[in-house]
């Protein structure tokens, strides 16, 4: 009988090791609703609040910009980049601002069993108005922008492993960015689609031009994603 239930167990341990048994998540979710993405109309709203810069004092060093300065230099630039870089995408997109989402709740969103987003959204039964005074029909809320090197999303957005805390680094191979968003039915107040997106670039020589092209991959990233989880 021991024998035989040491025998089984050997057996789990080679085919987990074959077939692996890596925890595989689920980074996206679309609402059954959600069937058309959006083309030219679009608002955005957060990326003036969203970025945080982790290793801030690495990346002080690298650029050469002040300790001091270098949070609110950095992430200044990257929502402006960012929302410029939607508007070449979605050529009549319209900002909402952040401020119409202050003294809300901060809210978690469920995209898998271990996978959630925390953001605000807007309230049940109200729709946002522009900076225009317009009603738009979509808004993407841009939860969170982080940068840093050699980052694992699953450290910041599985629950599980959310307070564990990494190996402290000598060294850097890749320029990191993840994003969380939620793409909102402003009319009818509910989540379309949200997302937890990963971008790398191989570290070569660090510039803000590096940092820079990250953006850039994070606004293509997000359009991708967009699309598809309308099953385009």
């Amino acid at each position: 009988m021991l024998k035989g239930v040491w025998t089984f167990g050997l057996w789990c341990i080679v085919a987990c090791i074959l077939l692996g048994c890596s925890t595989h998540y689920q980074w996206t979710k679309s609402h059954p609703a959600y069937r058309i993405p959006p083309r030219d109309d679009l608002a955005v709203v957060g990326t003036d609040r969203a970025f945080v810069l982790i290793r801030s004092a690495w990346f002080a060093k690298k650029l050469n910009i002040s300790a001091d300065s270098i949070q609110t230099k950095v992430t200044t630039e990257c929502a402006k980049l960012l929302t410029d870089e939607l508007k070449k995408r979605y050529s009549r997109l319209k900002v909402v601002p952040s401020s119409k989402l202050d003294g809300l709740p901060e809210e978690s969103l469920k995209l898998d069993q271990r996978i959630f987003i925390k953001g605000k959204f807007p309230e049940q039964g109200v729709m946002v108005a522009d900076s225009s005074g317009n009603i738009p029909k979509t808004i993407l809320i841009v939860h969170e922008v982080i940068i840093g090197t050699d980052l694992s999303r699953e450290n910041y957005f599985d629950y599980a492993l959310i307070h564990n805390e990494g190996p402290e680094k000598k060294t850097s191979n890749n320029l990191t960015a993840i994003a969380s968003y939620t793409l909102w039915d402003n009319e009818r107040q509910r989540a379309l689609f949200s997302a937890v997106d990963q971008v790398e670039r191989p570290i070569v020589k660090i510039s803000m031009g590096d940092i820079e092209e990250l953006v850039r991959d994070i606004a293509t990233q997000i359009q991708r994603n967009l699309d598809a989880g309308a099953g385009l």
